[in-house]
């Protein structure tokens, strides 16, 4: 902050509890920090019209044909599908939590769930509070919170610290509907007593593909120089993805600039412990700092061993996204 200060950037405005209760309709925040720069997207929406813009320029999409394999033992790396298969002169895995099958990310990312929930239509109720500016909304507890209300004015819910992945598997327990519904409807109760007639209506959940620095990070797939990676978004993907297009490309093209030099183009420091203890201990570690969130939201304090536990997770454990 101080050396965004001496820049005159000041992207933070700090709220006290009245107006963090005000701005989000909601009483139980302590205070807040106001993004100035921040926006909101919708990701789907955004897909579509990159897949619009691609098409129009002559980019060729072959949708439902997921990868299989990819061979990187001859000279030139080629990808295999069901129903066949293409040699490249160059690659880009860019597939968020799914690159854990690779065995050089495997360590380096931790596969951990999101949850969501969706309320009926209730534009009124949100007038009623205040919530009517689009303001997205994440708290600072290790098991996030985050939140936002929609155009057509419904209240998108969320909670991290969901299912979490074994080894190099992100299968089912990561798509379709919450398996945690009724946890993450209760945190939205919670936060948001006055609407506790308001329906919920959806829920989903997906995975996220964490660092231990929260960091996102860019580099050769084993030190080859025809296959990139990028991984590692840690739940904030959909705005520095833009940012990530750039460094892939200069990487692919060659180019020596000043993306190909980013910070984020690096092996990625720091690993997670091997599996099963990885999958063991994570278990562990999340469900300490369950029970200090639980003991704080109810005015307690977690025990010594709770404490201790809650440490070991890495700092930002799970998603931020307003998705």
């Amino acid at each position: 902050m101080d050396e965004l200060d001496g820049q005159g950037v000041h992207p933070l405005v700090e709220l006290n509890p009245e107006e963090a209760a005000r701005r989000s309709g909601s009483p139980v925040h302590l205070g807040g920090a106001f993004e100035t720069t921040g926006a909101i997207v919708q990701p789907a929406l955004l897909a579509r019209g990159l897949r619009r813009v691609a098409l129009e320029r002559g980019v060729r999409i072959f949708e439902r044909s997921p990868m299989t394999q990819l061979d990187r033992g001859t000279s030139s790396p080629r990808v295999r599908t069901p129903a066949g298969s293409v040699a490249a002169g160059r690659v880009v895995v860019a597939m968020n939590a799914w690159a854990a099958r690779f065995a050089e990310v495997r360590r380096r990312i931790v596969v951990v769930g999101s949850d969501i929930v969706a309320t009926e239509r209730t534009p009124d109720r949100l007038a009623a509070i205040g919530w009517t500016d689009g303001l997205s909304i994440s708290d600072s507890r290790l098991l996030v919170h985050y939140y936002r209300t929609t155009d057509d004015g419904r209240i998108a819910f969320g909670k991290g610290g969901g299912a979490l992945g074994f080894s190099r598997w992100v299968g089912s327990r990561f798509e379709g509907e919450s398996r945690r519904r009724d946890l993450v409807e209760r945190a939205f109760r919670r936060t948001y007593p006055m609407l506790n007639d308001v329906r919920i209506t959806s829920s989903w959940t997906g995975p996220i593909d964490r660092t231990r620095t929260g960091l996102p990070f860019f580099w050769r797939l084993g030190g080859r120089p025809d296959v990139f990676v990028g991984v590692g978004y840690s739940g904030n993907g959909v705005g520095p993805s833009y940012l990530a297009g750039r460094i892939l490309a200069s990487l692919v093209l060659g180019r020596d600039d000043e993306w190909a030099r980013c910070g984020l183009v690096r092996t990625p420091a720091g690993r997670f412990p091997p599996e099963p203890f990885r999958f063991l201990g994570g278990h562990v570690v999340r469900g300490a700092i369950a029970r200090k969130e639980r003991a704080e939201d109810d005015g307690r304090r977690a025990d010594r061993l709770t404490k201790a536990l809650v440490r070991l997770a890495p700092a930002g454990l799970v998603p931020l996204d307003q998705d």
